[in-house]
């Protein structure tokens, strides 16, 4: 499952739920407006040309700058994923295509 977060409170609930260990959830911090990869990265995952089964939720830096603060991300794009309370961030960009399974072919 893949969405759009709109909200930065829902960023912070769903957040919460996974550092509880309630949920694993993966967050993909992107910046679409401005940067050209993080366009194409959205582009592949909005055309279904990936293949996860955790939850993945993408984080527009313009819509929710709270949750980039929240974080302290610094980089786009970056992967963080938390599964059973522990948390693993990812900003390689050939590990994050990897991460989410998406095929550029």
């Amino acid at each position: 499952m893949m969405s759009v977060l709109a909200t930065e409170n829902e960023f912070n609930k769903l957040f919460k739920r996974a550092t509880r260990g309630e949920k694993d959830v993966m967050f993909l911090f992107l910046s679409p407006d401005y940067d050209k990869t993080c366009k194409q990265l959205r582009g592949h995952l909005l055309k279904g040309n990936y293949k996860q089964g955790k939850n993945l939720y993408i984080v527009n830096s313009f819509v929710t700058p709270h949750a980039f603060v929240a974080y302290n991300t610094t980089q786009v794009p970056c992967l963080v994923s938390i599964i059973n309370k522990r948390r693993k961030t990812e900003t390689y960009l050939p590990f994050i295509y990897d991460s989410l399974g998406v095929c550029l072919q």
